[in-house]
């Protein structure tokens, strides 16, 4: 199970890519802190140089969804962006240490038109909706499903023994299973190989991590 699917790099090519980097200004951020805020306008981009960020949204009636994870090579917030006149539908956090460029609108979208990336930016998006619904209808529930998918997590923080600020609750809410069902499965990962704090989950062990995604015991 991928959770971070494909990145906008990988759709554009690493020339376009450094090149849509260099357009912006690199700032730093420590896990949990907020790099866009839901309803805020549309005024910037952000390229994803380090680092992953969970995409969630509030609804209306006050119920929270995580509707993605981003890693390095991706952008978030560019729908506001191109959408004249659009609020932020959703915040984008950051789960670990990150370096982002931040790329004005009037760049972002010049650079768009100089480089034909419309057609891309649409499929890249509907990519993404297929990777979350796949994420979702691929989850069995088990501990092979939960290690591969903090693995994914792991491999894009690119840290050797990551703490990551998502919680169970973010996880559940991601694959569309209980809260209950991921502390289970975290528990017969084990306290050794994987800790869920409160707001955060540390993986102490990554090796023991790949031998429960590939179904054996540790």
């Amino acid at each position: 199970m991928e959770v971070l699917g494909v990145a906008l790099a990988q759709l554009t090519g690493e020339e376009v890519w450094r090149a849509l980097v260099g357009e912006g200004a690199l700032r730093r951020h420590r896990a949990g802190d907020v790099l866009l805020r839901q309803g805020d306008p549309g005024t910037h981009v952000l390229a994803v140089v380090e680092g992953v960020v969970k995409v969630e949204r509030r609804e209306r009636d006050g119920r929270r969804r995580v509707l993605a994870f981003r890693g390095a090579l991706d952008v978030v917030g560019e729908a506001a962006v191109l959408e004249e006149g659009e609020a932020r539908l959703a915040s984008v956090l950051a789960i670990s240490g990150c370096t982002v460029s931040v790329i004005t609108k009037n760049r972002f979208t010049r650079f768009v038109d100089e480089h034909g990336l419309s057609p891309t930016l649409a499929r890249h998006a509907l990519t993404r909706l297929r990777e979350a619904d796949r994420a979702r209808a691929c989850y069995g529930g088990s501990r092979e499903r939960m290690a591969e998918a903090l693995l994914s997590l792991a491999a894009a923080a690119g840290d050797r023994v990551p703490e990551l600020a998502v919680t169970r609750e973010d996880l559940a809410l991601y694959l569309g299973v209980s809260r209950n069902t991921v502390s289970a499965r975290l528990r017969e990962i084990g306290s050794g190989i994987v800790g869920a704090e409160r707001k955060s989950i540390v993986i102490h062990d990554l090796a023991g991590l790949r031998a429960v995604a590939g179904g054996h015991d540790h």
